[in-house]
């Protein structure tokens, strides 16, 4: 019986042993792996600038960051093991790392921003644990990709009834076809002419023939058949827009003679002379004929820094002389051209004739 119990004895001490000595052998987590040790290290550039850094990915307002957005600091291994790098958060976003070193000395460390960057600007961000070291981040716009497109000026068509004195509604705009050769954003705005211009912007998403409203906006300061030029295009691109009187409107034409081109029924007055500005004594007189009362406005383009024009009322019917009036400077010597125009709708013909004015 003695010699029975020393073996039980025995035996018993020897499973104690040999479950201690294999738990010694190897400690696991809760989660059943290895049980990692915690890593001793310094961040390079410690209480001041991370250095050896280099940053990474796009960084734009209000676009969110990926796994694409990385700033890769140094770390001085003293004791190799897990570590947990983080930083704070600035203007909606932070970066952070957790892993192993493998090795001791200076290594490596990837950490990757999460969040949606909130404003444009500089922004400090400071690695830890201490002593932290500090890098920044500039946030930026996102760029604009601009659409490539070509614009066919014969196809616009100008809608409402734009009147003098009156604001510019939706309902006055420029409607125009496009061929878009490349998506994106684009811009398309005129000349300011008389006090009111035209435009357009936004994004196309296909390429292919689209059309495009310009809306107008201002308030036409007078009477006037204005050739609008669209800006930052290829190619040159006008669209010719009539500001007319209130109604009633009258009928009428404007008489012409024999001559090439057109040449108007009239008589120049007063003396021109290039760089002097004219006066209320620059006048042209022309011919036309009435059929119908109401307002009117006669007015030529602004040519070599001049203008000649005239609004009012036909109160009778027949044949009348309306005197146009000068203004501007002149800046070209030479017999210069001038082309008179009906401004607004012109049923019986006759819209424009052609008048010549020297200057010396």
């Amino acid at each position: 019986m003695k010699k029975i119990f020393f073996n039980f004895t025995a035996l018993g001490l020897l499973f104690v042993c040999v479950a201690f000595f294999g738990r010694c052998h190897k400690e696991y987590s809760n989660e059943g792996g290895p049980k990692k040790y915690t890593s001793v290290y310094t961040l390079a550039g410690a209480g001041g600038k991370c250095t050896g850094s280099t940053l990474a990915g796009k960084y734009y307002m209000g676009k969110a960051l990926s796994a694409a957005n990385t700033i890769q600091i140094q770390a001085d291994v003293t004791i190799a093991g897990s570590y947990s790098i983080s930083t704070n958060t600035a203007n909606g976003f932070r970066f952070s790392a957790t892993g192993n070193f493998i090795n001791t000395g200076l290594q490596n460390v990837l950490l990757t921003a999460v969040g949606t960057p909130a404003a444009t600007g500089d922004f400090v961000f400071s690695a830890a644990p201490a002593p932290e070291c500090t890098f920044s981040v500039t946030i930026s716009k996102e760029p604009v990709i601009m659409a490539s497109f070509a614009v066919d000026c014969q196809s616009a068509e100008v809608n409402g009834r734009l009147l003098t004195g009156n604001k510019l509604t939706s309902v006055d705009n420029i409607s125009i076809n496009i061929n878009v050769t490349a998506a994106g954003a684009y811009s398309i705005t005129t000349d300011t002419l008389d006090g009111i211009y035209f435009s357009a912007s936004g994004t196309f998403s296909s390429t292919g023939k689209k059309s495009v409203t310009l809306n107008g906006f201002g308030a036409p300061d007078l009477a006037r058949n204005l050739v609008f030029s669209l800006k930052d295009l290829s190619s040159v691109c006008t669209v010719k827009v009539t500001v007319t009187d209130p109604d009633p409107l009258a009928v009428y034409v404007l008489e012409s003679g024999f001559g090439n081109p057109n040449p108007c029924i009239y008589t120049v007055s007063g003396g021109y002379t290039v760089n002097t500005p004219l006066t209320s004594s620059n006048t042209v007189r022309i011919n036309v004929y009435v059929t119908a009362k109401g307002n009117f406005t006669i007015s030529t383009a602004t040519v070599s820094g001049i203008i000649f024009s005239y609004s009012g009322e036909f109160t009778t019917t027949g044949a009348q002389q309306v005197t146009l009036t000068g203004s501007g400077t002149p800046d070209t010597k030479g017999v210069l051209p001038f082309i008179p125009e009906i401004v607004g709708p012109h049923p019986l013909g006759g819209q424009n004739c052609a008048f010549y004015v020297p200057v010396q």
